[in-house]
């Protein structure tokens, strides 16, 4: 037994969505042709669509910031282990001049290569 009728009840479910999506910022003039559940898919596609694709650059920039802290606080971690913690308090101010992620791995490659402290943050500080 049918509760409601087919096109009525894709005209209601229709409404509901629509309605729903401008309640999620969808533009109502966007929305004035959404009669029925078919002329839902191109709108749903557009607008999801772009909110699913901001939320993903937004995630993997989260991401790759945190990854870059990380990167740092391992690195400062590192030379205070090999050089003591006057040279990791001085990386940590030359860290904070350098955004080049390709520059942070090129002085975290100075930990191995360098025998000591003043050495490190010189080179650090020459190359950076």
């Amino acid at each position: 037994r049918e509760l409601m009728p087919e096109g009525q009840a894709s005209r209601a479910l229709a409404a509901w969505v629509r309605n729903a999506l401008i309640d999620d910022g969808a533009k109502e003039e966007d929305m004035e042709n959404v009669q029925e559940l078919r002329d839902l898919e191109p709108v749903v596609h557009s607008f999801w669509g772009a909110e699913r694709l901001a939320a993903q650059r937004e995630g993997r920039e989260e991401g790759r910031a945190e990854g870059r802290e990380e990167g740092r606080a391992t690195l400062i971690r590192q030379a205070r282990r090999k050089f003591g913690a006057e040279t990791a308090d001085g990386l940590v101010s030359l860290l904070a001049g350098v955004s080049d992620p390709e520059r942070v791995g090129e002085i975290a490659d100075l930990i191995i290569d360098c025998a000591s402290g003043a050495d490190f943050l010189a080179q650090a500080a020459r190359n950076g």
